[in-house]
This record gives structure tokens, C-alpha cells and sequence, in this order.
């Protein structure tokens, strides 16, 4: 009978080859991160080189039996994205690739499933059940025990490594200061222990260390921690740059992500906690995604993140606040920008959250919250930001409201099901726009950068310094601005395209 047959061996091949780093990290992340997503408060591995096994063992909620078989199947996931870190679960799966065989045991209160797993050619990855295994002692729990084929392990089989794995990957799981931000997820912390020895936080020689809060919308809700250490000599180069987690899972690490460079970066780590980007999560857990609306969303929270870092930055003497002071000449150019980016944003936007709002003028009308509000509405995302006055005749306070529409701020609509009281109000709307500035410190390669919403045109670059003083300035920066704006469109439109666009509605505005 004619079948389907799957080359399972390169399927595990090509999921490894997605990872940003080795093989060895990916199994023990994506191990911890599906321990994690099942309400644990410990984590115990063992490294036993004489024996080639690694063992995982865990204080989660187990699995069901159909969550035990569907774990076995490698095209099959129980993971909701954006309810937890190991949504894909192929910790255990990347494992068949250097194991001959992997024994599980998940407990719940209502019973336990054991197997054995293993790839028995390039087609077939057969299971068998098995009586209990004995790895989880208590009442409930999952465990996880590799056996390696002979020198397959690598790193594996390094307590070493494995410790240096989690320290970085699960800094923020370490230090007590992010129960701030994840407390509401790991209710108790979450210990971690190599061969029943805690995995602690690396020593570094600190010259001094701040801690910051990141605060989103007029409310100033906390939705993230984080902290900047700045050290006397230079780090490793892993250690260097700010990093940004979810969910106690560091994502990426640098200065380019966040689009800022202190004076001394070689100098200075840390890391930033923000939750609820794990929605925009990739499946290796290394990126974010980049359709419309998780670009959005990173870039509102990127800026919230600068807002906060460019203060801290600045406490430990790495960068100065730049002044928002423009010449006659950028003031001309920031405005005929300003009117390209109104007409091409509508098609592009995942580029809203980097704007900042200037008003235009145009009377609209919007929900304002109020205790005393005759409407009661519901606060949604996804809207036009507006302004007005407080309401009383000839009052202007300067009161933010905002309307329906695409872009990315927050409006009330009518609900009767709402948690806020409001009342209608005449709103001006506001149009997005850039500040543009220089920057005349910073140096490098880059023509300019996003800082919250200024765009800092580099003023030391080789190409600025030779059109300063010419006609050709002008050009240049609007060359500056389409190239960087090019660089953060969303996965599958065309870069080039988006600068042609923009520089041909430029030359049209002109």
C-alpha cells in the first residue's frame, strides 16, 4: 500500500538548524522553559559523565495521558502561544539526534505515564510504555533522563556548561529583584539546581550597578524590570549590551536592538524583564516576530524601554540627553519628512509605534475618562492619538484623548460590559511625526538611529561630513531617515521598495 514517509532525521535537523546557537543550548532551554510553562518551583538536573545521561526532573503538574502521547509526536505541540516560553516542546525531540534512547516520566495526582523513546532510523522514532521509572520522587512532576549515544554529548555532559547555559538564558529567574515583574507568573521562584548545587549569578567586578522600571500609557503601568551594571573591565563578549526576557527567558543581547550605544559598552550588561512580549514570541525563542501587529507591539514596548534606559544611562554618566534643539534648516526638512511619512504609513503600520504625535488641528470626537462619565466604556488598542482642551470655555489643558483608527494608541470605546466611565469630548487629532536631531557624539558606521521617538542623524559619519555644508544635506537626510525607518518594516515586504517609495514621496513633497 502506497505512504507517506517523513525523513523525521531531517525534520529534528532542519528545527536545530533554526537555532541561533549550538545544539546543546537549544535542548537545555527549551527542556527548562517546557519545566517552567508547567508551574514548577524547582528545576533539578544532573550531569553524569561517567554514565553519558543527563537527567531533567521537575515539581510541575505533569502531564495527561493524551498530553504524554502528543509530546512523542514530533509535528505535534499542546503549547497556546503567548501562555508560556516552551510552546514548541522539542527539547526532548532535538535530543533523539544525539541520544540512543530518552526515558520519561511525567506524575499528576490522578497517575503517571513512563516511556522509552528513540530514532530508530531516518523514518521512525518509536516510544514504548514502560512501569514507573522512579525520577520523579513526589507527588507530581515530569522527568527527562538523555542517554547519549558515545561521544554525541558534547557540552551536555560539562556541569560547567550547563550551568553557564542557564545563567544565560534564565538570568532574570536568578535575581530576586524581578519578582517585581514575575511574581504574578512564578508565584514562589523558581529554584534550579546541577547536581543539587544552586545555579547562581556569575561574579563580575562592579563599579556601579542601577536598577529600572519600565512604565507603559498615562497610567504608567509597570510592565517590565530591569538593571544596567556597569563593570571595570571589559566583559565577555556574551555578557555585553542590555539584554530583554520573557517570562525569565533571555531573547536577544546587545546595544543594536535597542537602537542606543553608552560610551563605554564593552563595559556595561544587564538585563530588561517585560512579560508580555511573550506573545510575539519566535518558535526558537531568540527573536521576535514580525508581522504588523508583533512589530507594533515590540516597538511600543522598545520605546518604553528606552525611555527608561537612556535615564538610567545617564545616572551612570554613559550618555547625555540629547537636546531637542534643530536649526532652521532641519526644521524645514523634519516638516516636508513629516508629510512623507503621513502619506505612505497607512501601508505601513508597524511602523506607527515609532512616531511620536504633533497635532494637526482636525476637530475630532473622542471618549475622555472621567469617575463621573455618562458613557461607560472599554479601553482598546489600535487608534489615531488625539488632544483638546479640559472642556470648559476657553480651558486649554492640553487633555490626550484618542480615536478609532490604525495606528497605536489607545482609545475608549462605548461598552456596556466596560470597566471605565467617560464622556464624549472634541478632540484635535494628532498626526504621527519624527523628531529629527544630530548626534554629535556617538560615531560609527550607521547613517542615523532610533532613540524613543527622535531619529538622531549621525554627525560624525564620513558621508554627513561632506554634504554638511551643500545643497545635498537635505537629500542626505532624508536618505538617513527612509533607511533606517527600511530597516523595521514587518518580514516579507521589501526594504528597497520601502525606500523607494519613501524618497520618491519625498522628492514629490519638495
Amino acid at each position: 500500500m502506497p505512504e507517506t514517509r517523513t525523513k523525521l532525521k531531517h525534520l529534528l535537523e532542519d528545527i536545530r538548524d533554526y537555532y541561533p546557537f549550538p545544539m546543546e543550548e537549544a535542548i537545555i532551554t527549551e527542556l527548562i522553559a517546557n519545566s517552567l510553562d508547567s508551574g514548577c518551583s524547582a528545576i533539578d538536573i544532573r550531569v553524569e559523565p561517567e554514565q553519558e545521561r543527563l537527567t531533567f526532573v521537575d515539581n510541575g503538574e505533569g502531564m495527561t495521558r493524551e498530553g504524554f502521547v502528543q509530546y512523542h509526536d514530533i509535528a505535534s505541540t499542546t503549547k497556546t502561544r503567548g501562555k508560556g516560553i516552551g510552546f514548541a516542546g522539542v527539547g526532548a525531540k532535538l535530543s533523539l539526534l544525539v541520544c540512543k534512547e530518552i526515558l520519561s516520566e511525567t506524575k499528576r495526582r490522578s497517575g503517571s505515564h513512563c516511556s522509552k523513546w528513540w530514532l530508530a532510523d531516518e523514518f521512525r522514532a518509536p516510544w514504548e510504555d514502560l512501569g514507573s521509572l522512579g525520577l520523579v520522587k513526589g507527588e507530581k512532576g515530569t522527568g527527562v533522563r538523555l542517554h547519549f549515544r558515545p561521544g554525541a554529548a558534547g557540552a551536555l555532559l560539562s556541569e560547567a556548561c550547563v550551568r553557564e547555559i542557564v545563567q544565560k538564558h534564565f538570568y532574570p529567574l536568578l535575581d530576586r529583584e524581578f519578582s517585581a515583574v514575575l511574581g504574578f507568573i512564578y508565584a514562589v521562584g523558581v529554584a534550579i539546581r546541577v547536581n543539587d548545587e544552586p545555579v547562581t549569578l556569575p561574579q563580575m567586578t562592579r563599579e556601579r550597578g542601577e536598577y529600572f522600571q519600565v512604565r507603559s500609557g498615562k497610567r504608567r503601568k509597570l510592565v517590565g524590570m530591569g538593571f544596567l551594571l556597569k563593570t571595570a573591565d571589559d566583559l565577555p563578549e556574551e555578557l555585553q549590551g542590555l539584554a530583554i526576557s520573557t517570562y525569565g527567558k533571555v531573547i536577544k543581547r546587545g546595544w543594536d536592538w535597542l537602537a542606543m550605544t553608552p560610551k563605554s559598552p564593552k563595559k556595561i550588561t544587564g538585563v530588561v524583564e517585560v512579560p508580555e512580549m511573550v506573545e510575539c514570541l519566535t518558535t526558537n525563542k531568540s527573536d521576535f516576530m514580525r508581522d504588523p501587529t508583533s512589530l507594533q507591539k515590540y516597538y511600543k514596548c522598545r520605546k518604553e524601554i528606552q525611555e527608561a534606559v537612556a535615564s538610567t544611562l545617564e545616572a551612570l554618566g554613559e550618555i547625555s540627553q540629547q537636546e531637542a534643539v534643530q536649526d532652521k534648516a532641519l526644521e524645514k526638512i523634519q516638516k516636508e519628512i513629516d508629510r512623507v511619512v503621513g502619506d505612505i504609513l497607512p501601508d505601513f503600520p508597524e511602523l506607527a509605534p515609532l512616531f511620536g504625535r504633533k497635532k494637526s488641528g482636525e476637530a475630532v470626537g473622542a471618549l475622555l475618562a472621567g469617575a463621573d462619565g455618562a458613557v461607560t466604556a472599554e479601553p482598546t488598542d489600535g487608534s489615531d492619538v488625539a488632544t483638546g482642551d479640559k472642556g470648559g470655555a476657553g480651558e486649554g489643558g492640553g487633555v490626550d484623548g484618542a480615536v478609532d483608527g490604525p495606528l497605536d494608541g489607545t482609545h475608549l470605546e462605548p461598552s456596556e460590559e466596560g470597566s471605565e466611565k467617560a464622556d464624549e469630548h472634541t478632540s484635535h487629532r494628532k498626526r504621527p511625526g519624527l523628531m529629527i536631531n544630530y548626534d554629535e557624539e556617538t560615531g560609527g558606521n550607521a547613517l542615523s538611529w532610533l532613540r524613543g521617538t527622535t531619529l538622531f542623524i549621525n554627525a560624525l559619519h564620513p558621508a554627513y561630513q561632506r554634504v554638511q555644508n551643500s545643497a545635498a544635506v537635505a537629500l542626505y537626510i532624508a536618505f538617513a531617515v527612509a533607511s533606517e525607518l527600511s530597516s523595521k518594516i514587518e518580514e516579507g515586504k521589501a526594504p528597497l521598495e520601502f525606500l523607494q517609495r519613501f524618497m520618491a514621496a519625498w522628492g514629490a513633497a519638495t
